[in-house]
């Protein structure tokens, strides 16, 4: 089974340091890595990141993979989403983790706009996992006061549960993590692929500036064809 961690490390924000988030859903991944099935660590960086998250990462995961775009952290979740999809789509995985920090964050539409996008399923506030062969995976989700185990169906996205779960240590003599760089295409055009799909027609790549002045002229301007 391929299990992918998508990371929320930034190279913006002290990429040599993963987060409290990163770093339980790293040790979530640790027990099924630990069982033979494959880890990705996905993150974005941007061109300028110098690879201090994949060293950081080294001890933890059997690849890491670089998404590169300067533009995901001006993105709203639906793109994010659709952004993400597309490089997890292209790196290959069965599981996708998400890290959640907080309560917040867990009622955040990202983790389930990926699932979306990859039409998977999708169950957040998970606190474990375990593998059922190759056709699912256990969890124990937490929700409602209460905790529940759930037999979930491939593919899967799962959302951790807010916590700080530590990092295993790692094994001696830990293998070097395959490093891959993938870039995704001009983020408008990825907008304007969703905004096709919602509105069921062709949405133009730029349009025209158009002056204005009235909310009648701005809506007709906005659903013009």
């Amino acid at each position: 089974m391929k299990l992918l961690v998508c990371l929320r490390t930034s190279p913006g924000t002290g990429a040599e340091l993963l987060d409290a988030a990163d770093a339980q859903a790293l040790a979530q991944a640790a027990s099924l890595r630990a069982a033979g099935h494959t880890v990705t660590a996905l993150y974005a960086a941007g061109t300028g990141e110098s690879g201090a998250v994949a060293a950081r990462l080294l001890p933890h995961v059997d690849r890491a993979v670089r998404l590169l775009s300067d533009d995901l952290p001006a993105a709203d979740f639906h793109t994010l989403g659709q952004m993400l999809a597309m490089a997890i789509r292209r790196t290959g995985a069965d599981v996708v983790l998400v890290p959640v920090q907080g309560e917040e964050q867990a009622a955040g539409g990202a983790p389930a706009a990926i699932a979306r996008h990859l039409g998977a399923r999708y169950v957040p506030f998970v606190e474990q996992i375990a593998a059922l062969g190759d056709s699912g995976v256990e969890v124990l989700v937490r929700g409602g006061g209460r905790k529940r185990r759930l037999r979930v169906a491939l593919p899967a996205v799962l959302a951790t549960a807010p916590g700080r779960t530590p990092l295993p240590a790692p094994a001696p003599g830990a293998a070097e993590p395959i490093v891959e760089t993938v870039a995704i295409g001009d983020p408008e055009s990825t907008v304007v692929r969703r905004r096709t799909e919602l509105l069921g027609r062709p949405e133009p790549t730029a349009r025209d500036t158009q002056s204005v002045s009235s909310a009648a002229a701005l809506v007709a301007a906005l659903t013009a064809r």
